[in-house]
């Protein structure tokens, strides 16, 4: 460790010995400061020397190996066709599921199915008398007149409700008042066995929901402007007075109801389902 503690103050003080030589040589001696100058003068020519030929080396090589401006855009030219394609999102609008028969039947009020099961009847030549509603006619929806006879329909648009002993055992009742000994009960649910077994023993004819699309298939109006225009209707109508319902708020709870546009005169609500 001493050592090389001597050698390096050996080296300082040989490199302040000659700086000192160099300082006494430059003021007291001509012929040494016109060294000087002219070493300088010599390095400073070499280093710009030396900075243009780096300058003209570097355009020969950029020259040499740099395509012409022809080539440069037909490579741009073809950069841009094998690039990666550029991605445009459009708006896909996704496409509306169409409603099925079924579906359509459900969605229509008991209006809009006494109007279709009416349009069924005249289509097939029937004549066709509508009371509907909840009009004193004794649960007489329509009338129909036929090459074969006279019958009673009644219309019950439940959806969830199934038609049971007592609903048969009424509309017997209604074909006793109107005297017309038949009659066809027209639902979209369903009947219990019980209410089939009475329906039955009284010649009551029973039809269900997969009846009446039959029936539509066979009129040929299951494509029809008509059919179309009442699966196409949104209004409800009141079961009462046949007015227009419209869309409520009770001020109790906020709920949603139908209400009658003739109330007060007319207070039948429907949930709102």
């Amino acid at each position: 460790m001493g050592r090389r503690r001597s050698n390096e103050s050996a080296i300082a003080e040989a490199i302040a010995g000659l700086g000192a030589l160099g300082v006494l040589g430059w003021m007291f001696s001509p012929e040494f400061r016109a060294l000087i100058i002219l070493v300088i003068y010599v390095a400073v020519v070499c280093l710009v020397a030396w900075i243009c030929y780096l300058i003209i080396i570097k355009r020969k090589f950029a020259s040499h190996f740099s395509p012409p401006a022809s080539d440069r855009i037909e490579d741009s030219q073809a950069y841009r066709h094998f690039s990666a394609p550029v991605l445009r999102v459009s708006h896909v609008e996704t496409p509306v599921k169409e409603l099925t028969i079924s579906e359509r039947l459900r969605k229509i009020d008991w209006f809009q199915f006494e109007k279709l099961i009416e349009l069924i009847y005249r289509q097939r030549g029937c004549s066709v008398r509508r009371l509907g509603g909840a009009n004193p006619d004794g649960g007489v929806d329509l009338i129909v007149e036929s090459p074969s006879g006279q019958f009673v329909v009644q219309c019950k648009h439940w959806r969830k409700w199934t038609v049971g002993v007592r609903n048969i055992r009424e509309f017997l009742g209604t074909l006793t008042d109107s005297k017309i000994p038949n009659g066809i009960f027209i639902t979209l649910t369903g009947y219990s066995g019980d209410a089939k077994q009475l329906a039955d023993k009284h010649g009551i004819q029973i039809l269900n929901e997969s009846d009446v699309i039959k029936m539509l298939e066979e009129s040929g109006l299951i494509y029809s402007k008509e059919i179309s225009a009442l699966f196409s209707d949104t209004r409800k109508f009141c079961p009462k007075c046949e007015s227009e319902m419209v869309l409520r708020t009770a001020r109790k709870n906020g709920n949603q109801f139908w209400g009658c546009s003739n109330f007060p005169r007319c207070r039948f609500i429907l949930n709102l389902e």
